[in-house]
Parts: C-alpha cells; sequence; structure tokens
C-alpha cells in the first residue's frame, strides 16, 4: 500500500522523495521473495521421483510448468519493476466496518505485486485502475488528486516527478510526464527498440486500451508511436483478456525480419510472453529462408489477387484423368486403368470435401475398389512371370486365377485384402501420382514457375503473356538452389490451404504494422490466422512503397473481407526534431497532397540536415567520416540507407569499416519501423516526377532522432533544394 508523501505545491520535498525510495526498495524485496519461493517450489517439485501415480506425476509436472511460467511473468530485467503512482482525490468506501484498510494510492508498474496481507504493492499497468494513470487531464482528472512519476535506475529511485490535477491551471492538453517523456525523447537510441510503458500518452493509451473483437485502423506519421501502440496493445488484450486469448494468443506482425529482431525486447520488458512477433514471411510454417523480392513486375503480380484464381486453377490441373491406359500387374492378372475409369476417379475426388492431399485419399480408395472388382470378375491374364507380384501371389492359391474365398470370407472381405494389396504397389502408385499426386508447395510453385506450359494452362485466362513471362523462373535455376523472395513465400502459404499441406494457427486477435504495404495476397494470408475479424492495423499512406502503394484504406482492408473498421489518427510526432519535421511534412504533402495528415511535432531540438555530393570513388571514405563524426558526438545508432532495388550501391557502403554494434546499413525496406539517433540517406538522387523514390526518401529521413545527411552520387535535385531551402 502506498503511503501518500507530504503535500507541498511549493515543490517535492525530500521526505517525499526518501518515502517513495523505500517504496522502491520494499517493492524489489517483494518481487524477490515471491520469485523465491516460485523457485523453492518448482525445485521440491523437481526432487520428487517419477514414480508413483499417475496422479502424483501430473501434480508434479503441472507444478513445474506453472512455476515457469510465473517466473517468466516475473521476468523484469534492468528495467524499473514500477515507474508511476496515483493519488485518489476521493478515497473509496471501506467494505465493512471491521477496520479494513482504505487505499488512497496505487503504484503503477509492469507487473502486479502484492505484501503478505494481499494488499497491492504494485498494480500492473495494464489493469483497469491504472488507465487514470495515461489519461487523466486537468479538465477530466478521473478521480486523481495527483499524478507521480518516479524514475528507477538499478533497482533504487534516482528521480521524482509530480503533477497536480485538481486546482491546477494548466491545460488539458499538455503533455502526461512531460519532464519523463523528455527525457526518454532525448535517449540515445540501440539497435532494439524501447518500451515506453512509462510514458504512454493519453491519445496512445485510449487506443492501446480499445475492446478486443473488433477491426481498428491506426494511423499516423513516422514518430506518432505507431510501433509502440501495436505492442503495449497485443500486451495489454493478453491480460485483459487472458482467459479467451490464453490458447489462441495474438500475433504481431511487422514489415522484415530486421523489424522483428528490432522489436523482440519490448514484449518480455513488460511482464508477457503470450505474444508471437513475426514477419509475413516468417509467419508459414514450416519457415522458408527468403529476401525481399527485387523485380517490381513480378512483385507486384505475386501479391495481386488474381495470383489466387491461377494457384487454384495450378492444382486443379493436376487433377486430371489418364489419357490412355495403364496396366497394372497383379498376382497372376493385369488390371487397366483405362481413362474412363481414371475420370470417374478424380470425379468422385472432385466431389468429396476437403483439399486436394486429403482427397487423394477419396480417389485412391475409388480406384483401388474398382480394380479390385475387376480382379474378382477375372481380369486379363498376365504372360509375363516378371509381371507377377510374389506378395500377391501369395495371397491366393497356387492353381487358381481367382482368389481362394473361404466358406466364412464373404466378397467384401476379399475386396478388402485385395484393395489393401493394391494401394502397398509401386505401379498403382505411380497411376496415383499421375491422376492425383500429393502435392508439396515448394515442389509445386517451382514447377508451375519453370515451365511456360504449366502457367500457360493455369493463367493463361487471367494473365497476359508478358505477365507470364514476368512471372516464370530462370531456366537454370534448380529447385536445391532456388532463393525463394518474400513474396514467394506468401505464394506457397497460398498453396498450402489449397493442397491441405497443413492447418495454421488461428490467433484471437492479429495487429498488423506498416499494413499499407500489405499486398492482397499477404492479406490472404493473415486472414486465414485471425479469428472474428478481431484485427488491429496500423500505417501510413505516405509510407506505401510497394507496388501497390497509392490505395485507401479501403483498398488495404478488402482483401482481408473485412468492411467494418474504425479509423483513428495519431496527430502528435514524438520522434523527429523541427527541422527533419518540417522536411518531411513537405515531402508527406508532395506524395498525399490534400490526403496528406496534420502532425504536431513536440519535441524542441532543433536537428540537423545537411546535403553531401560525392562521388563513388570517394563514397566510403567520406560516409566513414561522417559516421565517425555521429558516433563521437552520442551514444546512439546511426543507419546507412539505400533506395530499395539499389544492391550495387548497398553492397558498396557495406564496405565502410564501422562499429557494426551500432550502425546499421539497409535499404529502405529493411528499416521500416525502426528508429536511429543519425541517418544518412545515399543514392536519393530523386527525381522530380519520382513518386516511388520520393515516398522512399519520406520513409529514410524519418527514421532519423538527430541528424541526417543525404549523400547525392550526382547532383543534387532542384526540388530538393528548394525543399530544403
Amino acid at each position: 500500500m502506498a503511503r501518500d508523501p507530504q503535500d507541498n505545491r511549493d515543490g517535492m520535498t525530500s521526505a517525499a522523495f526518501e518515502e517513495e525510495h523505500a517504496y522502491v526498495e520494499l517493492a524489489y524485496a517483494a518481487l524477490d521473495g515471491l520469485r523465491s519461493r516460485i523457485e523453492e517450489s518448482m525445485q521440491q517439485a523437481l526432487e520428487l521421483p517419477r514414480g508413483g501415480t499417475p496422479q502424483a506425476r501430473l501434480e508434479r509436472d503441472v507444478t513445474i510448468e506453472t512455476s515457469l511460467t510465473r517466473l517468466s511473468r516475473l521476468e523484469v530485467g534492468a528495467h524499473p519493476l514500477l515507474f508511476g503512482r496515483i493519488d485518489l482525490a476521493e478515497a473509496p468506501s471501506a467494505d465493512d466496518g471491521e477496520g479494513d484498510k482504505v487505499q488512497t494510492s496505487y503504484h503503477i508498474g509492469r507487473i502486479s505485486l502484492s505484501d503478505d496481507s494481499g494488499d497491492p504493492l504494485v498494480v500492473d499497468w495494464r489493469a483497469p485502475v491504472a488507465e487514470a494513470f495515461y489519461r487523466a487531464t486537468v479538465l477530466h482528472p478521473m478521480n486523481l488528486r495527483r499524478r507521480w512519476h518516479l524514475a528507477v535506475a538499478q533497482r533504487h529511485l534516482v528521480g521524482l516527478e509530480y503533477e497536480d490535477l485538481v486546482g491546477s491551471d494548466r491545460s488539458d492538453r499538455e503533455l502526461v510526464g512531460r519532464a519523463s517523456l523528455y527525457a526518454a525523447l532525448e535517449r540515445p537510441r540501440t539497435l532494439e527498440m524501447a518500451n515506453i510503458v512509462e510514458t504512454i500518452q493519453a491519445d496512445q493509451d485510449e487506443l492501446i486500451r480499445r475492446p478486443l473483437n473488433r477491426t481498428i485502423i491506426i494511423e499516423g506519421s513516422p514518430g506518432t508511436g505507431k510501433t509502440a501502440v501495436a505492442l503495449h496493445r497485443a500486451a495489454y488484450l493478453v491480460y485483459t483478456y487472458r482467459w479467451r486469448l490464453e490458447r489462441q494468443g495474438v500475433l504481431v506482425l511487422g514489415p522484415s525480419e530486421s523489424f522483428v529482431r528490432y522489436v523482440r525486447s519490448v514484449l518480455p520488458s513488460l511482464g508477457e510472453s503470450g505474444v508471437e512477433v513475426r514477419s509475413i514471411s516468417g509467419l508459414r510454417e514450416p519457415r522458408v529462408d527468403s529476401t525481399p523480392g527485387v523485380d517490381p513486375i513480378a512483385m507486384r503480380l505475386k501479391g495481386d489477387l488474381r495470383m489466387s484464381r491461377v494457384l487454384r486453377k495450378a492444382v486443379r490441373d493436376r487433377e486430371r484423368p489418364l489419357k490412355r491406359p495403364v496396366n497394372i500387374p497383379f498376382g497372376s492378372r493385369i488390371l487397366v486403368v483405362s481413362p474412363e475409369l481414371s475420370q470417374r476417379a478424380v470425379t468422385a475426388g472432385s466431389s468429396a470435401r476437403g483439399r486436394h492431399n486429403q482427397r487423394r485419399k477419396v480417389v485412391e480408395a475409388f480406384l483401388a475398389r474398382e480394380l479390385a472388382i475387376e480382379f474378382l470378375r477375372g481380369g486379363q491374364l498376365s504372360t509375363s512371370p516378371a509381371d507377377l507380384n510374389e506378395n500377391v501371389i501369395n495371397l491366393f492359391d497356387d492353381d487358381l486365377d481367382l482368389p481362394l474365398q473361404l466358406p466364412e470370407d464373404s466378397e467384401e472381405d476379399i475386396i478388402r485384402d485385395v484393395v489393401l494389396q493394391l494401394r502397398r504397389l509401386e505401379n498403382f502408385q505411380r497411376v496415383m501420382d499421375r491422376i492425383w499426386p500429393s502435392l508439396r508447395a515448394e515442389e509445386f510453385l517451382f514447377d508451375l514457375l519453370k515451365h511456360r506450359s504449366l502457367l500457360r494452362l493455369a493463367g493463361g485466362s487471367v494473365l497476359r503473356d508478358e505477365e507470364i513471362d514476368a512471372l516464370l523462373l530462370d531456366s537454370e535455376l534448380a529447385l536445391e538452389t532456388i532463393q525463394w523472395s518474400d513474396e514467394d513465400v506468401v505464394l506457397l502459404d497460398e498453396i498450402d490451404a489449397l493442397v491441405g499441406a497443413h492447418d495454421p494457427k488461428i490467433f484471437g486477435h492479429v495487429i498488423v504494422d506498416e499494413a499499407q504495404d500489405i499486398s492482397p495476397m499477404a492479406a490472404r494470408v493473415i486472414r486465414r490466422r485471425t479469428s472474428k475479424d478481431s484485427l488491429t492495423i496500423l500505417g501510413d499512406l505516405a509510407q506505401a512503397i510497394s507496388p501497390f502503394r497509392g490505395r485507401s484504406w479501403s483498398e488495404v482492408l478488402s482483401p482481408f473481407g473485412v468492411s467494418d473498421f474504425e479509423l483513428i489518427r495519431l496527430p502528435m510526432n514524438y520522434r523527429s526534431p523541427r527541422r527533419l519535421a518540417e522536411v518531411a511534412d513537405h515531402l508527406r504533402r508532395r506524395i498525399l497532397g490534400s490526403q496528406a495528415l496534420t502532425e504536431v511535432p513536440i519535441r524542441t531540438l532543433a536537428g540537423s540536415l545537411d546535403t553531401v555530393v560525392a562521388r563513388q570513388v570517394d563514397l566510403v571514405e567520406r560516409l566513414e567520416r561522417q559516421v565517425q563524426a555521429w558516433l563521437e558526438e552520442s551514444e546512439g545508432t546511426v543507419a546507412l540507407v539505400v533506395p530499395d532495388g539499389a544492391q550495387d550501391l548497398l553492397q558498396l557502403i557495406c564496405k565502410c569499416q564501422v562499429d557494426v554494434a551500432r550502425v546499421f546499413v539497409a535499404s529502405v525496406s529493411g528499416v521500416k519501423g525502426m528508429e536511429f539517433d543519425s541517418v544518412a540517406l545515399v543514392g536519393f538522387d530523386v527525381p522530380e516526377e519520382g513518386d516511388l523514390l520520393q515516398r522512399e526518401m519520406y520513409v529514410a529521413l524519418t527514421r532519423a532522432t538527430r541528424s541526417v545527411s543525404m549523400f547525392f552520387l550526382n547532383s543534387i535535385p532542384g526540388w530538393v533544394e528548394s525543399m530544403l531551402a
């Protein structure tokens, strides 16, 4: 339970600091004690013998599993256990008159902790009572008298800030925890994202706590906190709806594997391990190594919804009757699979329920039974000893052409035995592979994209000849050496769904970051893993750099099968310094025109932006000097960014001798959703009409929290000079 420090509106008293300092130590001691008790309980369970009754073994295993789960939820690492406190304006009444203590204050932290009496020491930031910590304002104090912000480092209180919410003349739009927020914004970045649980603002918290079963779109310019909202919303949903989401879980989808690595530590730092963070290409199981596509024409085609029709037709093309009879030696007989019989088998499979690979069993059973009946009726005699199958002959009398039917055997018994033997025959399975093969996605897609005839057969009615040519693989490629693209992985997942290779996990809620670049086919991948249209979509239409850029949110959402959604905008830019925010605003208006969002930058740092014209021969040297200067003036990180598709330039700047622990080198797609202290844009020689390069410049420039240098290889475009003037 929190005790109210002395009320001193003229400033924070030393007594208040000392009292909160002691409370922080008390909370950490409680955390250590709880962790020790759980570890002791688990150790006792581990020391129990593995024998005993099934009930005893079950109880032992449950104790161990529960202990591990509880320990993982108590793991806060080096992050502060608690960071805030709220003092109520009106204390709630006690439930009875037996001397119950009335809670007047609550400490807010990453996890919930109670004292030995069961009273809360720390309230989880996701709990309903903690909502006021983030949302209360002067005009709407939510029954708060005062809000405290605790700065905790290495398990000790190092700073204390408070806000009076009753009787204050502050503006209602002032930032929550201004000093704490500005301290966090000016902190040097690392190559892993930090959580913002201590400094969540009211507009962000309102979105984080939105209910579960609905689709919302959160739109915001770079720096408005979309990714932070996404991750904190995931943690909030799992906490609030744990009984519904514990089995299904929550999925957060990012734009790339580098993004996944960038945010991977955020959720564990929030005390939550029940959320999966993946990229689209990393969503499929089994996983396939893939790289971003480089051919924009092929990328657009592979993301086009028409490909779902092409792939569906391609699968049906593999469900085909024989063109000529095929003989299957069986015992002393030859069984004939005629085109007519194979057609009836295909028809049986086509009319059955299920997906392609499951329906193969129907075709196999139908064909084997028809051949078994033919055998009983006395099929064609084999004239070649080589055709005889010894395993089958052993079923029957040596002197008979018909099966030996014992008195107690029915005709169905004989048919069942013959069917069993037939399905084991290699020749029979070869026939099955011709009329209804079992399909594996990688082999199927490789064959389809390698052979013009197959692709034309499947896509001739929906694809133009030049589009078929753009999809074809190099004739020299082999399946064992192919490098799949991220767009190929989306097609592989579609094939998995068509053939029934596996059933994907269905998540209780899916959060999609950088959704403006999700292709229609990728949307189908996500939809197959989503239940009840429970989606959170985050993005910025100005940052769309895929071949599908230029869409509205309704067009982005259409392939998800979602038509009912709520669009909310985040207006505050917490990342960009004033100078960079001005340039970003100019670029955004060039890209979106009248649809451009108006943002409010809140940082007072001016920031810097300069331009350099460098020849390729001395580009690496000049970049190294610039990077070194940045690293010396700040403990933060640096990104060297080239346009997508500029592979030669990317390879060139990878030669820079830099501190890889603090410097990230990538194309634009590789830095989406990330932020760095300083960014060098290399080779963005953008012509006036270059819509894509302008968008890529916008994405790259807005990654920076301090400084940007733009390295041009020829000359500075006139419109860029005008923009920077």
